[in-house]
């Protein structure tokens, strides 16, 4: 049995855990990180890892997202330059983000019509689109190795948290502290007033002989060509009821995805040639993936409050009493960073920062992605476990 005793031990070793991980161990704490599948050998893992601004008209999720972006990118470029491609991205107008709302917002862009993007590749289709710089592609797999070097790693299916004498011990690995960022798996604890949701993702990537100048988005997203000249074609697209289903596996692994795949694909394909002619394409490998996210959008980050524990102390809450977060029942040394949803390596190193920080320096988290906020609004609801 290890005796060793880390500080911190993290469950879930995609964006959210390798994030946390490496500003934890930069700090001077010993980690160590738990995965059954390994490291990004889930979401993250298959993730396109597409790094992209949110246009619109100024609100507080975009605000936040952009955020998010400019910290990351500018992480990634410092951690492993050769593992980021920044070339931009064009935005294509749909339904969801029509030409006003691409237009309407404070990120800066150039508009290319389509004979802007003829001259620039005669492979475009008849499309116009908005062309905003601050935008890349990463390498996930290498990025989340690189961010747990120095911290110990077990490949191991955990079910159980045991806490005695202010230690968890988890099969034979102990810790003063414990890190939940499972992603869609189930929770180690009870926290009903965070309600993980899967949406799933699907990605592609093909060899072609066409450059693509840039990452293009519309419904589904391509990226410009890698050094290994393949191209990831990728979409989220479909959210699942999380009360019909509870992730135990990996999607490649999931029978609901068995019989659909040849179709997602397809569908996939289809909608990358209305946008630009990949010629002599070839399917290299087919990845999928459940994204975690909730019902607002925001991640959740920081610590777990006890639910049950807390109305009980304080019932009043639930007739909108304003109890201080500070006084609040909280699970021993337990935290959690979670529902990133498709924007995995975007939030990923921005929000392992602020957990850190809040661990260690005891900053607040911000309100929108706190515990907090989740647990008052399900409590005044009077949400039933």
């Amino acid at each position: 049995m290890d005796s060793k005793i880390y500080d911190f031990l993290i469950i879930g070793a995609g964006s959210a855990g390798c994030s946390t991980a490496y500003f934890l161990q930069k700090s001077g704490k010993s980690v160590a990180i738990v995965d059954r599948e390994g490291i990004a050998g889930g979401a993250s893992g298959v993730a396109g890892a597409f790094l992209s601004p949110l246009p619109g008209k100024k609100n507080s999720y975009n605000t936040f997202v952009n955020e998010a972006l400019d910290f990351s990118i500018d992480f990634y470029e410092k951690l492993l330059p050769d593992s980021i491609n920044k070339k931009g991205v064009l935005r294509v107008p749909n339904d969801n983000f029509s030409k006003e709302k691409l237009e309407n917002n404070d990120i800066e862009y150039e508009y290319f019509d389509k004979n802007k993007l003829q001259d620039t590749s005669s492979n475009f289709k008849d499309i116009d689109g908005y062309f905003y710089k601050n935008a890349a592609v990463i390498e996930p797999l290498s990025i989340c190795n690189k961010m747990v070097e120095g911290c110990a790693f077990y490949k191991k299916n955990i079910d159980k948290l045991v806490f005695e004498d202010d230690i968890y011990s988890i099969q034979d690995i102990k810790a003063k502290n414990i890190i939940l960022a499972q992603g869609v798996s189930r929770s180690l604890v009870k926290h009903p007033y965070i309600q993980i949701s899967p949406i799933f993702g699907l990605r592609v990537d093909v060899k072609t002989t066409t450059k693509v100048p840039f990452n293009i988005h519309k419904s589904i997203s391509i990226s410009t060509n890698k050094d290994d000249n393949t191209v990831a074609i990728g979409a989220t697209h479909e959210r699942h009821d999380s009360s019909q289903l509870e992730c135990t596996t990996t999607c490649d692994k999931c029978i609901f995805y068995v019989d659909s795949e040849k179709d997602q694909v397809d569908s996939l394909l289809n909608k990358a040639k209305e946008l630009i002619d990949l010629e002599n394409l070839e399917v290299v490998k087919t990845y999928k993936g459940a994204r975690a996210t909730i019902k607002s959008y925001f991640p959740v980050v920081g610590k777990i409050v006890d639910y049950e524990n807390s109305l009980k102390k304080y019932p009043s809450i639930k007739n909108g009493t304003k109890i201080s977060q500070d006084i609040l029942e909280y699970y021993p040394n337990l935290y959690i960073i979670n529902a990133l949803g498709s924007r995995g390596f975007v939030f990923g190193p921005y929000l392992g920062k602020i957990l850190s920080d809040s661990i260690l320096n005891e900053i607040p988290i911000p309100k929108d992605i706190s515990t907090q906020k989740l647990f008052y609004k399900a409590a005044r609801k009077e949400l039933l476990i």
